[in-house]
């Protein structure tokens, strides 16, 4: 099994989950100097995406930030 990372987009109104796009390791990794990660090592939680660590995010992914969606750093295991 392995980890993939997704930076995911919700709609504020109905808080579904309306857009994801993957983030490697590198840039994950990189993201995380800007979140609060203590005791995380291995990025597992939900990380909220607002401000400077969401434009790092869209710089390092390669994404237009759309408003009216609140963004997330997510991990999942892979087969």
């Amino acid at each position: 099994m392995y980890l993939t990372r997704e930076i995911c987009g919700y709609d504020r109104e109905t808080e579904w989950q309306v857009w994801s796009t993957s983030i490697d390791e590198e840039s994950a990794r990189a993201l995380a100097r800007f979140l609060d990660t203590e005791g995380d090592d291995d990025l597992l939680f939900v990380y909220d995406l607002e401000g400077e660590p969401l434009q790092a995010a869209a710089r390092l992914v390669g994404f237009e930030i759309r408003p009216g969606l609140d963004y997330t750093l997510e991990a999942s295991q892979g087969a």
